[in-house]
Order: structure tokens, then C-alpha cells, then sequence
């Protein structure tokens, strides 16, 4: 933050020594300097002087990547690990920087290299589930989750992934059972209320509700948690409720096209043709290519008796996907 001073007391400043003034304008040099920048020369200078100091390495390796500069986090992690291969942290934080760098491979290895190394090493075994969920490995990945409810039944993070297996093994009771059992010891996991939020909406139960909010009191700003409460209502014929989120979510994001498009669909179906024409006008605006938009404005064309729009419409459906059926047909009605 810049700081600005103004300079008046002429007297004053005159009065000080030289020293102090050169004190003062080092002050302000070493303010001017971002303290990750001043940190990482520090240790620059450091290992410039002993140079076998596994610990600098590490510690620069987090600056560099603060800085996106992940070649040289890249070099760090492995001189680090050249010097002292025995620390665990090391091989996880190298895990963690192949994985953000797409070395999946690499990331898996370091990480079961970690794993090994320290019993109860929650991090690495965590990261190996997710990995392992993510690409089908479900026994792989429970097996991790297992060592850490071993000796952390509580821990959320395992409590929560455990219930995603659950829930990829179509376990869905399973599931529930965990993911909210995450939620008992971690009332801060977003993830969580998200997800149980979209299976009880799934079943039309009102709890979803619930969740979603829960998930918003957390981070009230992400619209994609409003857009799943309005496809709730829209789904249940709450028509009202489900514009109220639509429009939340364009309060954040104004270009949001399906929001945009829902509330025009439900325009549709209330009669109210030229407001449906006016949001799927919008949001083709914000998507050039949006099929559907085109397709809902031509049919709202077509109930308002605006054939020439609506067969223009249609047809722009088909260069957009030359086999769309439901232009084809209503080219067919429209031209009988």
C-alpha cells in the first residue's frame, strides 16, 4: 500500500542528523520490496554461502511458486531431495507441484514415497485418494482414506473423500453417511454441503435447500450454488423461487447464459412471450453458437405468431447442428 506523507515541518526535518535520514530512506527502501521477494534473495544469499542446506532449498522451492515460476520451484524440490531424502514434507510438496503441473505419474510416485515414510502422514494419503478417485482406482484410494481414519477416525478430509467413493460405487446411502459425517467435524467444508446438496435435490428433497444455503452462508459470492437452487425450484414447478436464485446468480454474473435462458424457458411457459424472446435474446448474446437460446426464442417466436423470425431462428439452429431434430420438425410444422 503507498503511503502518502506530506512534508511541511521544514525545521523539524532539518534538525535531524545525517544518520537518521539515512536510516529513514533505508527504511523506506526495504518497505518498497515485496516481503516474499526480500525472503527468497535472503535465501538466495544463504545457499550462495553453504550451498549442501536442504532446508533453504525447500523453503525457496514455496517462493518460486508464489512467484509461478515452477522450473525453479521444480530444481529446488529436487536439490532438496538430493541433499536430505529422509524428510516426508519434501516429498509432498514436490507431489503436490507435479500434480498442479500435469505429472500426475510423477506426483502419485512422490507422494507413496512420502507415504511410506511417515505412517501418519495425512497430506500424501489424502492427495493419493483424490488422485486415485479421480481416475477409477476406488480400492486404491479407500485403502489411503483407511490409514488415515486408523489413527484420525475424525479426520473430515478422508471422512469427506470416503463418502465420494462411497458415492461413485453408487453407494448413495453410504455416501450421505459420510459426507455429512465430514460436516460434523469440519462446519467450514464448503465441498460438502455442496455435494449433499446435489443428491437431495436429486430426490426433490427439500433438504437440499438446506445445504445450498449452508454452502452459500460459506462463500456467498459463488453463483453456481444460486443456479443449482433455481434448477431445484424450476424442477419442482416453484417457478417464482427459481427466478429469484436466476437472477441472484446474474446479480454476480450478468453473462451467466443458462440462468439467462431459464428464466426465459419458464417466460414460456407462463405465456409471456416477449419477455422469454427478451432473456433469450441476452443469452445468445453472451453465446453466439447457443443452441438451445436459438431454439427457445424461435419456438417463443412461433407461439407469438412471428413465423418469418421463428423459421430464421430455426434454421440458424440447424448451421449450428445440421442434424438438431426439434428444428427440423418445427421447420416441418411451421411450413405446412
Amino acid at each position: 500500500m503507498k503511503k502518502y506523507l506530506f512534508v511541511g515541518l521544514g525545521l523539524l526535518l532539518a534538525s535531524c542528523s545525517q544518520n537518521t535520514e539515512k536510516s529513514n530512506s533505508a527504511s523506506v527502501t526495504n518497505d518498497s520490496i515485496p516481503a516474499h521477494i526480500f525472503k527468497m534473495d535472503s535465501l538466495s544469499n544463504l545457499i550462495s554461502k553453504d550451498s549442501l542446506h536442504a532446508t533453504w532449498y525447500f523453503e525457496r522451492a514455496h517462493f518460486h511458486i508464489e512467484n509461478n515460476d515452477v522450473n525453479s520451484a521444480a530444481f529446488d524440490f529436487q536439490k532438496a531431495l538430493q541433499l536430505d531424502s529422509t524428510k516426508a514434507e519434501y516429498w509432498y510438496s514436490f507431489g503436490e507441484l507435479n500434480y498442479i503441473t500435469n505429472d500426475s505419474r510423477t506426483a502419485r510416485d512422490n507422494w507413496e514415497r512420502c507415504a511410506k515414510l511417515d505412517p501418519e502422514n495425512v497430506d500424501c494419503r489424502l492427495s493419493l485418494a483424490e488422485m486415485y478417485l479421480a481416475v477409477g482406482e476406488l480400492k486404491l484410494g479407500q485403502q489411503k482414506l483407511n490409514e488415515v481414519l486408523k489413527f484420525d477416525a475424525r479426520n473430515a478430509g478422508a471422512l469427506f473423500l470416503t463418502g465420494n467413493i462411497a458415492l461413485a460405487q453408487k453407494d448413495t446411502v453410504k455416501a450421505v453417511k459420510y459426507i455429512q459425517s465430514a460436516i460434523n467435524e469440519n462446519q467450514e467444508l464448503f465441498a460438502a454441503y455442496d455435494l449433499l446438496g446435489v443428491l437431495y435435490s436429486g430426490k426433490g428433497d427439500l433438504l437440499a435447500i438446506d445445504y445450498f444455503n449452508a454452502a452459500l452462508n460459506l462463500r456467498p459470492y459463488r453463483y453456481d450454488i444460486h443456479y443449482k437452487v433455481g434448477m431445484f425450484y424450476q424442477t419442482l414447478e416453484a417457478y417464482d423461487a427459481a427466478i429469484e436464485a436466476y437472477h441472484r446468480v446474474l446479480e454476480i454474473n450478468p453473462e451467466h447464459k443458462s440462468s439467462l435462458h431459464n428464466i426465459a424457458v419458464i417466460a414460456v411457459f407462463a405465456g409471456d412471450y416477449p419477455r422469454a424472446i427478451d432473456n433469450f435474446t441476452k443469452a445468445i448474446a453472451n453465446d453466439m453458437s447457443y443452441l438451445e437460446a436459438y431454439f427457445g426464442r424461435a419456438y417463443a417466436y412461433e407461439l407469438s405468431k412471428e413465423i418469418v423470425k421463428a423459421e430464421s431462428d430455426y434454421r440458424t439452429c440447424l448451421m449450428i447442428e445440421p442434424s438438431y431434430l426439434p428444428a427440423i420438425d418445427a421447420l416441418k410444422r411451421i411450413g405446412k
